[in-house]
């Protein structure tokens, strides 16, 4: 039968996705002036100077400067009148800092500390909205230092082409709060991202964010309590991997929000370790406190999506979800964009377009296999009726029984069976492959809502038929173009 596509705004209003609405930004950052330490050329560098244990203008290119630890005042002085490709080094110790850090109209300008919980950025002190470190500028590297306190988000960086995050910490020092600033590590509008051997903690929003970038690597970092570990949105290109994602509300998740004129495409999210996201929800507001704790990964409006080989244990209400844009958002006008303004590559995807439109809001082409569950559904978060349904509706769907460890909505689906196999399409090419102790669940949520029975919902055994496919149609998730991952 020919099935109407439906959305359920009401019913999935839990759906974490609005988390990753971008903040605001506060580009304010004077200072009162101080005197920096010299410009220190490679040959001259005192390589044992205290202060300078790990990291020194000794073996940094030139121009490079050495700011003396908790000297926040030079700090501040260096930044607002950078030359491009300027090097500054931070010494060991804390940087009291009442306002943001600036980076602007400068290219190649690298920010290096003695490593992370050595070197620490406190904005402790900020008086104003503002972020930590705030920066736009192509060629950006920061590394081995911690981000700590900021009112807003911990790292910021716009609109910038070559921007490498490496062994950076953004926290919040007090704990889990709803007073902390809304991102940890933050790259948006960029091209060619490589974040690594980093970590985020305590964020209300999301520790770790990828959005409206094209050519992004995440790899080996460390988010802990957020609301959100880590989220690539609106993203193309990007591959995920080796990440330890555990005690957030949700953990590692990959959306698209409409309105934006990057369709997400490519993500790759493989050998992450996903664990233990049941984090009380602590979002101040908004979308994102409707977020049940328990969440492993979702898909949201989002196409060529592999997830594999990933290890996920412990996550109360569900492990994987794979979700129709429709769910969060019912008006398709709100996910159709003017082609003229597309930013990236559409080809090859499944989108419904027209000559001069295209919208997002499908789910397709989405490979699972391979992941490992042990531990997970034993008790979706059902506390709040009025903003995390979704828990609601799975308790009251599975009671005592576990949730199936991989659910899908089957919105757009041509046809649904709860019953026989053959009955039901894959109409979005949705292919699930775990094995072992994977169970998986097509939900037909359009209809859920008037029959919210576990039997009106399609769960075969193994090997998932027709879900049980087994590659994307056309060619495999393609890799990002990150030249400096290969540059360590």
């Amino acid at each position: 039968m020919t099935r109407r596509t439906l959305c359920l705004p009401g019913l999935l209003g839990f759906i974490f996705l609005a988390a990753a609405l971008a903040s605001a930004c506060d580009d304010s950052g004077s200072s009162e002036t101080a005197d920096v330490v010299a410009d220190t050329s490679p040959d001259t560098a005192d390589t044992s100077s205290p202060g300078f244990p790990k990291n020194s203008c000794a073996t940094e290119p030139s121009p490079c400067m050495q700011i003396a630890g908790g000297d926040a005042a030079a700090l501040q002085q260096a930044t607002n009148s950078l030359d491009a490709n300027t090097t500054l080094v931070l010494g060991t110790g804390t940087f009291a800092l009442d306002n943001q850090v600036t980076i602007r109209q400068a290219d190649g300008v690298r920010l290096i500390g003695q490593g992370i919980d050595v070197t620490t950025l406190s904005f402790a002190g900020q008086t104003v909205q503002s972020n930590g470190v705030d920066v736009v500028g192509d060629d950006f590297l920061i590394q081995d230092l911690t981000i700590a306190d900021s009112r807003k988000d911990a790292l910021r960086v716009e609109e910038s082409v070559g921007v490498t995050i490496r062994r950076v910490k953004a926290t919040w020092t007090g704990g889990v709060s709803s007073e902390n600033g809304a991102y940890g590590l933050y790259p948006v509008r960029c091209q060619q991202v490589l974040m690594e051997d980093s970590e985020a903690w305590f964020a209300s929003d999301a520790g770790i964010y990828v959005g409206q970038s094209r050519h992004v690597v995440v790899r080996n970092n460390v988010s802990r309590k957020n609301v959100a570990g880590l989220e690539i949105e609106n993203t193309q290109f990007a591959d995920v991997y080796g990440n330890t994602v555990e005690d957030n509300t949700a953990g590692l998740v990959v959306f698209d929000l409409p309105g934006n004129p990057v369709v997400g495409r490519d993500v790759k999210i493989h050998d992450n370790s996903i664990r233990n996201n049941n984090e009380p929800n602590f979002a101040p507001g908004g979308t994102v406190s409707q977020v049940p704790a328990g969440t492993g990964t979702f898909a949201l409006a989002s196409r060529r999506v592999e997830i594999a080989d990933n290890t996920y244990e412990n996550n109360q209400t569900v492990d994987i979800a794979i979700l129709s844009g429709l769910v969060i958002e019912s008006d398709i006008a709100k996910w159709t964009l003017q082609r003229a303004d597309i930013v990236g590559d559409l080809t090859g995807l499944m989108l419904d377009e027209s000559t001069d439109t295209v919208a997002n809001y499908r789910t397709s082409e989405i490979l699972v296999h391979g992941n490992t569950h042990s531990g997970s559904g034993t008790a979706p978060d059902a506390d709040d009726l009025a903003k995390r349904e979704l828990g609601v509706l799975l308790k009251l769907l599975y009671g005592d029984t576990p949730v199936d460890t991989i659910l899908y909505d089957a919105i757009g689906e041509a046809s649904f069976s709860a019953t026989v196999a053959a009955d039901n399409s894959n109409t979005n090419h949705v292919c699930v492959t775990d094995e072992g102790a994977a169970t998986f669940a097509s939900l037909d949520i359009e209809n859920l809502q008037s029959a919210p029975l576990l039997t009106n919902t399609y769960r075969p055994d193994a090997p998932f038929a027709p879900f049980d496919c087994t590659a994307l149609t056309g060619s495999p998730v393609m890799a990002p173009t990150v030249p400096q991952a290969e540059a360590r």
